[in-house]
């Protein structure tokens, strides 16, 4: 397999390889705070230019890109619809119905009465875990969707039911980490497969926190994406300069400013593969995505690949977890495998993002004999960089994002990269 670190790496010292300026801007009007960045490629790489454009416009979020002349731009456009300008071009102004959102959603912290519980929801598990003076007193599993369950009424009362499992008393809060793109207020905006597939269309969920709350909190409810969650909570802890990394049943990640600010990003859509027979996306029109290789699924063909037989998704974590402990050569050469992806994306981030300092990654997927195994390579590979980042594992990679989510209704903390909605 390709990843970034053989083959957008390798740009940057190929003997023919040219320098690309690709401008971003990050905001709108004359005084719009912009960056240019040098991309290193050969000129008959433009294909590999276009997907590290794609990776810039993700990590950065700019309202708009000027890219070099005579660079095919129709699938960034698809992608991401933003004003997307080559060479010496105008650019053109947002796409008609599209809503762009302000940068940044300020949020505001309620008090600490009673239990604060929190209730994180992914594609294919459900957690949830109480606090008592800020200490865990109890958590609870079970997967979002058991065999042929499906439907908003479904997902309420399943939700409930995990929420007064954990509750042994009064619930003064209740936060919530939803799987799905998110916008002003917790509205969801859209979808992610596994949700779109189960609950139909977004309007559903638009009430989906207070019907979980009704009757079992009394206090304030806060709904966040999940990794947003996750980098509120880091912040809170006071955490700076930081890129948190999540692999689940898509991947996930958010990054923390060094005034503590969170930038949620899409990270599943980062391109990390630039060969020709690299996995394709789900849904959109990508190829080497880091949702088709770091996430249940994409781990899931992998050890099936390895094995010779098919490994499900939800049993993917699993099965690399009793490889490991079994000694087989598999388990070692996935988690080698895994590492490998999480240095290419790692790479990748530091060119866009040069004062990160800190990675953490984390997801059920990496408890254990897992998580010893996938660090121990990725800080070998690191070690050959110049300056590397620190890198760890998180505390607690099964249930952080059940505790993210107990202490987001309690967080004064500002959210940064909300999604622009378009109308299409």
């Amino acid at each position: 397999m390709t990843t970034l670190e053989t083959a957008f790496r390798g740009h940057r010292r190929h003997p023919r390889a040219r320098r690309w300026r690709v401008g971003f801007s990050l905001g709108h009007g004359a005084g719009a705070a912009a960056r240019e960045i040098e991309l290193r490629a050969p000129a008959s790489a433009k294909a590999d230019l276009v997907w590290r454009i794609h990776n810039g416009i993700l990590l950065l979020q700019p309202a708009a890109v000027r890219v070099p002349e005579g660079i095919e731009v129709s699938v960034l456009r698809e992608i991401h619809r933003i004003p997307i300008a080559s060479g010496d071009q105008p650019v053109v102004g947002l796409a008609e119905g599209t809503l762009d959102l302000p940068a940044i959603e300020e949020s505001r912290g309620g008090v600490r009465s009673g239990l604060a519980v929190g209730l994180d929801i992914g594609g294919t598990g459900m957690k949830a875990c109480a606090l008592r003076d800020g200490k865990l007193v109890a958590k609870a599993h079970a997967r979002t969707w058991p065999e042929g369950e499906h439907g908003i009424e479904s997902l309420v009362s399943r939700a409930r039911a995990l929420v007064l499992e954990v509750a042994d008393g009064p619930v003064g809060s209740l936060g919530i980490g939803f799987a799905s793109p998110m916008g002003l207020g917790g509205q969801v905006v859209a979808l992610s497969t596994v949700m779109r597939e189960r609950l139909g269309g977004v309007e559903v969920v638009a009430d989906f926190p207070h019907r979980v709350a009704d009757g079992i909190c009394s206090g304030p409810v806060a709904c966040y994406n999940d990794l947003a969650n996750l980098g509120r909570h880091l912040s809170g802890k006071g955490r700076r300069r930081l890129l948190r990394l999540q692999i689940g049943t898509s991947f996930g990640g958010c990054w923390l400013d060094a005034d503590g600010t969170v930038n949620a990003v899409e990270l599943g859509r980062l391109v990390v593969d630039a060969s020709p027979d690299a996995r394709p996306h789900t849904y959109l029109p990508l190829k080497g995505a880091m949702k088709s290789y770091l996430s249940g699924l994409g781990v899931g063909w992998t050890l099936g690949e390895l094995l010779g037989e098919p490994v499900d998704a939800w049993r993917s974590g699993y099965a690399l977890a009793e490889l490991l402990r079994a000694g087989r050569p598999e388990g070692r050469q996935a988690a080698s495998w895994i590492a490998e992806l999480l240095v290419g994306a790692i790479q990748e981030a530091r060119v866009f993002l040069p004062g990160i300092e800190e990675i953490e990654v984390g997801g059920s997927m990496l408890q254990g004999a897992s998580g010893r195994a996938v660090r121990t390579r990725v800080e070998e590979l690191l070690d050959d960089e110049t300056v590397a980042p620190r890198f760890r594992i998180a505390a607690d990679p099964g249930y952080d994002g059940a505790l993210a989510a107990a202490e987001a209704p309690l967080l004064d903390t500002p959210l940064r990269g909300l999604r622009r909605l378009t109308g299409r």
